[in-house]
C-alpha cells in the first residue's frame, strides 16, 4: 500500500466528519448508512490500481461491500480462505448472490438453514461469535471516526481502513439483527427468558433483572448470579442462557439506577447490601433450591466480595475474576491515583446502559493525561482540563487512605474471618487489576487461615483473564497449554465440584494454580504465602558496580538518585506495554543486574521484602520494573511496581517520612508472575521514582498529593537507596508440574 503523500490524499466529506453513531450500546447505528457507504464508494473508486492490488484478502472482502461488488467466493472457501471470524461476510455475500430475494430474506433463509442442525450449545456459540464480531466492529469504527473527525484529508491507508471498518460494522449489525431473533426463538422452546424484570428488594430499591431458566423441569435449581453496573440486555441474556444450559437459573441483576430502575446511579457505594438483598429475593423464589453462587469479572468481581461481606446463608460460593477493588488497582494503586480509566465514570453513569463512546476517543484521553502532567497543575484539576465535572473521581480523591469510606464497601478484617464459603479467584500476570484479586486472596487467608480459596492465574490481561484468551498478549505468544483456558467453562465445572461433589476442573488442582510461561506447563501448589517464601534474597551491590547480589553488604553504602520533579520532559518508572523488548529499555532509574543462573530456574510468585531509603523531602512514590534478561539479550518484563512510601506501613494512616532519616519501606501488593528462566538468564531490577503521565506526581511536601502543583517541587528530590535493602524474589530451581510445597 502506498504511503501518504500529497498525490494520494483524499478529502473527507462532512458526512464522515460529523457521523456519530447513536442508539443503545450494542445496537449503535449510523445516522444515514446508505449515504455514508455511497460517499465512501466514490472515494474508493479513486484509489490507484496499485493500492487495490496490495489489499489483503480481508480488505478485499470488506471493501467489496463499499463498492457494491460480490467478491470471488474463493476469498472465503479457497486456499486463501479467511478465518471463521469473517462468517458475517460469508453469510452476507451468500445472501446477496441469491436471485429473486432481498438480502434480508436471503439472509434469513441461509441462517435458518444453518441453525437447523444446531443444539442449544451450538446456538450459544454462534450467538456469542456474532456478538463478538459486532462489538469488535463497533469499537473499531468508533475509534476511527474519532481519529478522522478533526482531519481534512485521508491517505490511502486511512481511507481503506475507514472503508473496511464501516463495512465490518454494517455487515455485522445486519447479520446479527437477522440471526439473533431466530436464535432466541429456538431458545424459547426450552427456556423461559425474562429479559427485563423489575425487582424491588426489601429495602425498596428497584433493580432490573434478566433471568433464564429451563422450561420443562419441576425441580428447584441453584441460581448462578451476576450483579453488574454494565447494563446490556442482549449480553445479559447470553450470560444467563449459558448458566441455564449448565443446570442453573441464570440471573443478571443491574446496579440501582440502571435500565428500568429509577434510583440514582452510584458506582461502588451500595453494591454489597444491594446484592445481599437480591440474593435473599432469589433464595425465596419457587424455582430456587435455596443455593446461590456468584461469578463474573472486573466490577462484577468486586460485587461478589461486596456481597460476601454480609454473609447471606444462601450464598454458597463465589468465583470473582480480575476482581476490582475501589481502593486498589484502579483508579488508585498502592495509594497512587492513576489516570488510566479516568473515563470509566462517564462510561457507566452517562446513561441507563453504558456509553461506549467514552473509550473510543483515545487521542482525547491521551491529550488530557499529557496536559495534566506537563502543566504541573494539581491532580484534582483533571476534570477541569477535560472539560466536564467528574464527581465520582473527585470523591475518591478525597479518600487517599484506606478509610471507612472503602471499608464500608468491601470485606475488612473480621468480615474476611467469617467468609467460609469456597472462593475461586481468576486473574492474569498482565491484568492491571491483578493486585486487587491477589489482595482479596491474601487478606482472606490472613484473617481466616482455614479459608477455602483457590487462585487460577496465567499469562492473561484484564480481558483475557475473564474469557478465552487468544494466542498473544502484546508481543508475547502464549504457550499452548495457556491458550485453551476458558474461564466461564472452568468456573461452572468448579461450581459443580462445590455444589454437586463432581471432580474439580483440570486447571484447579491446588490452592494456587499457575501457568509457567516458557515451559508450557501448569503448576498446582498448596499456598500463595509458601510459594512466595521460597526463593532468593537479593541486595543492592556496591555503588559503581550496580549488581543485584545474594550476600548482605559487609558495610552499609548507598546509591543516590536525583530527580527534578518539576522537569516534565522526562518520565520515570513507565510501565512498558510490550512484554518482550529487544534489550533492556532505556530507563531513568538505577539498574541492578544479577549474575547469570547456571541452570534452568523458575520465577513463580511475587516480590517481597523492603527498601532502605532516605529522602530530602517528606514523601515519595517509589517504583520498579523487573525483567528477565535472556541469554540473547532480550528483556522479558516480569513485573511493575509503584507505591506511596507514606502508606506502605499502614494503608489506613499516612506516616510521612522524616527528611534525611533512613527508613525501611516494605513492599506491598506486588504483582505475581511465573516464567521459566533458562540457563544463562539474569534478573534486572530497575529502581525509580514514579513520575509519569500515568499517575499523580508526589512532590514530597506532605500535603495531599492531589493538591500539590509543580511549584511545590522546589529543590530536586534526593533519594538514597541503601545496600541493605532486601528484595526477595521467588526464584527456585525448575521442578515438575505438580508441586506440593
Amino acid at each position: 500500500m502506498s504511503s501518504a503523500t500529497e498525490s494520494n490524499l483524499y478529502p473527507i466529506p462532512e458526512i464522515l466528519k460529523s457521523e456519530k453513531p447513536t442508539g443503545e450500546p450494542d445496537e449503535l447505528l449510523l445516522s444515514d448508512p446508505d449515504k455514508v457507504v455511497e460517499t465512501l464508494s466514490k472515494l474508493v473508486d479513486l484509489l490507484p490500481k496499485k493500492a487495490l492490488d496490495d489489499l489483503s484478502v480481508e480488505e478485499q472482502l470488506k471493501l467489496s461491500f463499499i463498492t457494491g461488488d460480490i467478491p470471488d467466493p474463493a476469498l472465503w472457501s479457497g486456499p486463501h480462505k479467511t478465518k471463521v471470524s469473517q462468517v458475517h461476510f460469508q453469510l452476507y455475500y451468500g445472501a446477496k448472490a441469491q436471485p429473486g430475494l432481498t438480502v434480508n430474506e436471503a439472509l434469513k433463509a441461509l441462517i435458518s438453514n444453518r441453525l437447523a442442525s444446531f443444539d442449544n450449545q451450538a446456538l450459544y456459540q454462534f450467538d456469542q461469535l456474532l456478538s463478538t464480531l459486532k462489538n469488535r466492529a463497533q469499537k473499531q469504527l468508533l475509534q476511527i471516526l474519532m481519529k478522522v473527525k478533526d482531519k481534512e484529508r485521508l491517505c490511502e491507508k486511512q481511507l481503506i481502513k475507514l472503508g473496511a471498518d464501516i463495512a465490518d460494522y454494517q455487515v455485522s449489525q445486519l447479520v446479527a439483527s437477522v440471526a439473533q431473533p431466530l436464535i432466541y426463538a429456538r431458545w424459547q422452546e426450552d427456556y423461559i427468558i425474562e429479559p427485563a424484570l423489575l425487582v424491588t428488594t426489601a429495602a425498596g430499591i428497584e433493580h432490573t433483572v434478566t433471568m433464564v431458566r429451563p422450561k420443562n423441569t419441576a425441580n428447584a435449581l441453584p441460581a448462578a448470579f451476576q450483579h453488574t453496573i454494565y447494563a446490556n440486555e442482549k449480553r445479559h441474556i447470553r450470560t444467563a442462557m449459558y448458566a441455564a444450559m449448565q443446570g442453573y437459573v441464570g440471573i443478571v441483576a443491574n446496579s440501582r439506577g440502571k435500565r428500568l430502575s429509577t434510583s440514582k446511579i452510584e458506582p461502588w457505594v451500595h453494591e454489597g447490601r444491594d446484592a445481599h438483598r437480591l440474593i435473599d429475593w432469589i433464595s425465596k423464589q419457587s424455582w430456587s433450591d435455596g443455593r446461590v453462587v456468584m461469578y463474573g469479572g472486573s466490577y462484577n468481581g468486586f460485587t461478589q466480595w461486596a456481597a460476601a461481606k454480609y454473609h447471606h446463608k444462601a450464598l454458597k460460593a463465589i468465583a470473582p475474576y480480575a476482581a476490582a477493588h475501589p481502593a486498589l488497582g484502579l483508579p488508585m494503586e498502592n495509594h497512587v491515583f492513576l489516570t488510566a480509566n479516568y473515563q470509566w465514570a462517564f462510561h457507566v453513569t452517562n446513561n441507563k446502559t453504558i456509553d461506549n463512546r467514552e473509550y473510543a476517543d483515545s487521542d482525547h484521553w491521551r491529550r488530557v493525561n499529557q496536559t495534566l502532567f506537563e502543566s504541573g497543575r494539581p491532580f484534582k484539576d483533571i476534570d477541569k482540563i477535560e472539560g466536564r465535572p467528574n464527581p465520582w473521581f473527585q470523591t475518591l480523591l478525597r479518600h487517599p487512605a484506606f478509610d471507612e469510606y472503602y471499608k464500608a464497601m468491601v470485606p475488612f478484617r473480621q468480615d474476611f474471618a467469617k467468609i467460609n464459603i469456597p472462593v475461586l479467584s481468576v486473574t492474569g500476570y498482565f491484568d492491571g487489576g491483578q493486585i486487587s484479586a491477589i489482595n482479596y486472596l491474601t487478606e482472606h487467608y490472613k484473617h481466616n487461615p482455614n479459608a477455602d480459596h483457590s487462585l487460577l492465574i496465567g499469562p492473561y490481561d484484564h480481558w483475557t483473564a475473564q474469557t478465552v484468551p487468544g494466542t498473544h498478549v502484546t508481543n508475547y505468544k502464549l504457550d499452548p497449554v495457556a491458550a485453551y483456558k476458558d474461564t466461564e467453562k472452568v468456573v461452572f465445572e468448579w461450581f459443580d465440584h462445590v455444589l454437586n461433589n463432581r471432580p474439580a476442573p483440570e486447571l484447579v488442582q491446588g490452592r494456587v494454580n499457575y501457568q509457567l510461561m516458557g515451559d508450557n506447563s501448569w503448576h498446582h501448589v498448596k499456598s500463595y504465602a509458601l510459594l512466595n517464601q521460597q526463593g532468593i534474597d537479593f541486595y543492592l551491590g556496591r555503588p559503581g558496580l550496580n549488581a543485584l547480589v545474594t550476600q548482605p553488604p559487609e558495610a552499609l553504602e548507598k546509591h543516590t538518585q536525583l530527580v527534578d520533579l518539576a522537569d516534565r520532559s522526562v518520565q520515570h518508572n513507565i510501565d512498558f506495554m510490550n512484554v518482550i523488548q529487544p534489550a533492556l529499555p532505556g530507563e531513568t532509574g538505577l539498574v541492578f543486574i544479577s549474575e547469570a543462573f547456571e541452570q534452568d530456574m523458575q520465577y513463580a510468585g511475587s516480590p517481597t521484602g523492603y527498601f532502605s531509603i532516605s529522602i530530602n523531602k517528606r514523601d515519595v512514590d517509589i517504583g520498579f520494573n523487573l525483567y528477565q534478561i535472556q541469554p540473547d539479550g532480550r528483556a522479558f518484563h516480569l513485573s511493575h511496581y509503584r507505591s506511596r512510601a507514606s502508606f506502605a506501613r499502614d494503608s489506613s494512616k499516612r506516616q510521612l517520612l522524616v527528611p534525611y532519616q533512613k527508613t525501611k519501606i516494605p513492599l506491598v501488593n506486588t504483582r505475581m508472575s511465573a516464567r521459566k528462566l533458562i540457563k544463562g538468564s539474569r534478573i534486572a531490577l530497575v529502581l525509580d521514582v514514579n513520575k509519569n503521565e500515568q499517575a499523580q506526581v508526589n512532590m514530597g511536601t506532605g500535603k495531599d498529593v492531589s493538591d500539590e502543583t509543580i511549584a511545590d517541587a522546589k529543590e530536586k528530590l534526593q533519594l538514597n537507596w541503601y545496600t541493605d535493602s532486601k528484595i526477595h524474589l521467588p526464584v527456585t530451581p525448575l521442578r515438575g508440574q505438580v508441586d506440593n510445597h
